[in-house]
């Protein structure tokens, strides 16, 4: 059975920003590790583990789209179900970094920072695959993307602390790109920004606007 056009263009194209986030998350975490070679000693087992959870989400994002886009759909719910378990290692993992940084390097700016995009992106996450027991593919990818986009903080920060600025740069580069990314995804197959999307950025900057909040009033 072949897939519509709009049904294959929507995954191709979900696909390919996936990709992208990847290919610019691992350079971002390359760069900091060969211009501050120093970082390397905390690359302990935990570091490692989310990592490569990380690096497995944005692998899986991509491939659940190229699957749907071939209509390959008893691969992509499967694959889907086991997402949950690389969720799970994701937050386990990242909430435990997050916690020893703050606690450990007194970076709690750091934990903030974390736990404001997990709280993104479970939310998320679980609207995500609400949408998509309902079939409603559109609104599935794009709460799937945005609650992507906001993990990709840490990497934002890698390549500001690489390029010499201030960390807070990675937070004011998250809101545009997160728009831009959401807003031009819909723009690009619907000549419009949808309603569940304006919803779902609106959550998300919402949370990054309280965590600025919180940021200015314990270290202003």
């Amino acid at each position: 059975m072949r897939a519509p056009e709009s049904h294959t263009r929507g995954h191709l194209l979900m696909g390919r920003i996936a990709l992208a986030l990847l290919a610019f998350a691992l350079l971002a975490f390359a760069l900091k590790a060969i211009v501050h070679p120093e970082v390397r000693l905390r690359y302990t087992p935990i570091v490692v583990i989310h990592a490569a959870s990380m690096i497995a989400w944005l692998t899986l994002l991509a491939s659940q789209s190229f699957l749907a886009a071939r209509f390959r759909l008893s691969a992509h719910r499967a694959s889907g179900r086991a997402s949950l378990a690389l969720v799970g290692a994701m937050l386990v993992s990242g909430t435990a970094i997050s916690w020893r940084i703050g606690a450990g390097l007194g970076r709690p700016e750091v934990t903030v920072v974390n736990l404001a995009a997990f709280v993104t992106f479970v939310p998320l996450y679980l609207a995500g695959l609400r949408h998509a027991r309902r079939r409603e593919l559109a609104a599935h990818r794009q709460a799937m993307l945005i609650a992507t986009l906001a993990l990709m903080t840490p990497a934002y920060a890698r390549l500001v602390q690489v390029a010499g600025l201030p960390d807070p740069v990675a937070i004011a580069m998250q809101v545009p790109i997160t728009v831009m990314a959401a807003a031009g995804y819909d723009w690009a197959l619907h000549g419009r920004v949808t309603r569940p999307t304006l919803i779902m950025l609106g959550f998300s900057l919402g949370v990054v606007a309280v965590m600025v909040g919180v940021l200015a009033l314990w270290f202003l």
